[in-house]
């Protein structure tokens, strides 16, 4: 099994419209009051990495190789703020 979907995409699109599209109704809800009360850009970005990460666990299942081949080239891209990346 590939790290994407057949058409070369992600399982799960990195997005609030992918993310929300592969929730159920109800983790809906938790993203939206998570995502609506954030103001800073790296905050935001880390509600949807979060979110994005709970989706696309969810899409591979099982496939838990599949699952670390899909997410670590995106996880390698994200910032990291100076003081996380020391910890």
């Amino acid at each position: 099994m590939t790290a994407t979907a057949d058409h070369g995409t992600l399982r799960v699109p990195r997005s609030i419209n992918g993310i929300e599209q592969a929730l159920t109704y109800e983790q809906r809800a938790g993203f939206y009051a998570e995502l609506g009360p954030v103001e800073e850009a790296d905050d935001r970005e880390a509600v949807i990495t979060s979110w994005w990460l709970r989706a696309m666990s969810a899409a591979y299942g099982p496939d838990r190789a599949g699952f670390r081949a899909a997410v670590q080239p995106v996880l390698g891209t994200t910032r990291v703020r100076p003081a996380e990346a020391a910890a």
